[in-house]
């Protein structure tokens, strides 16, 4: 199994589990025994059971998105404390359940939490910023979450009917232009910490400039291509009998692109409308 550019998708974390090997070396899966198909299937990770519980972790981080944008429009005050807090919180929840995938059940939920409070004040940060007079901008934020729903599902769909299955070269473009991207992110970062700003330029959402744009597309493109690579990497944990916990963490892991996906289709809209 390859590596994803998500690093919550490790290779280890979507091996089959020891108990289970020994079952199989011992002549003892589903079917040896009366009954024993129904106690296996409920033991380890299941496609529909993965679908599950990652259409839950994104209800629930759109109810906190929901829920951060109403508080935030009867509360200004509360934007950055619930964009920067989720933030934050979300970070500490994403490094709990990557390192500790057996914890995911009670810490992807906690991480949805987190990202809703996060989107939701993002959202109305941007919302703001190229709000209308008084008139929030709220056609920004409802294109970019329609794109990425749609987004989402197009690319499940052309999966799950076999138009699109990446394989080893794939994996490794994807997987070698993410870290590369977050070698950039490093470096534009310590850059502008010596008062150097160019290279953070292409992430300034007012910057309509066409190679900004064309930055902006790449990385909505190569998050796309993460999503892909969640999707596949979920199939082989399905495939090698994970354990039943793996299915939040793999609802966690898309979660995780999704709202990537999301935050960069905001830019790229932004920056479009910046030209206008």
């Amino acid at each position: 199994m390859f590596r994803t550019g998500n690093p919550a998708l490790n290779n280890s974390a979507f091996q089959p589990s020891q108990s289970w090997g020994d079952l199989a070396s011992q002549g003892r899966y589903a079917g040896d025994a009366p009954g024993a198909a129904k106690a296996v299937d409920k033991t380890v990770m299941s496609m529909q059971g993965t679908v599950n519980k990652t259409t839950m972790a994104i209800s629930i981080c759109t109810a906190g998105a929901l829920g951060s944008w109403v508080a935030i429009e009867h509360n200004p005050g509360l934007m950055l404390p619930l964009m920067f807090g989720g933030m934050l919180t979300g970070l500490v929840f994403a490094l709990i359940t990557i390192f500790k995938p057996h914890v995911a059940p009670v810490t992807a939920p906690l991480y949805a939490v987190a990202q809703g409070g996060f989107v939701g004040g993002i959202s109305m940060w941007y919302a703001q910023m190229f709000a209308d007079g008084e008139t929030l901008n709220t056609g920004l934020v409802f294109n970019a979450a329609l794109l990425t729903f749609g987004i989402a599902g197009g690319l499940a769909a052309a999966y799950g009917m076999r138009l699109v299955r990446p394989n080893k070269t794939f994996y490794n473009i994807v997987t070698t232009a993410t870290l590369g991207l977050l070698l950039y992110i490093g470096v534009a970062l310590v850059a502008g910490l010596f008062g150097s700003f160019s290279l953070l330029s292409v992430y300034d959402p007012t910057n309509g400039g066409l190679i900004s744009i064309g930055f902006s597309g790449l990385v909505v493109a190569l998050a796309s291509a993460n999503l892909v690579l969640d999707y596949d990497i979920v199939n082989n944990g399905v495939k090698n009998r994970a354990p039943k916990y793996m299915e939040w963490y793999g609802a966690f892991t898309i979660l995780v692109t999704l709202v990537w996906l999301y935050i960069s289709l905001l830019r790229l809209l932004a920056k479009l409308q910046s030209r206008n």
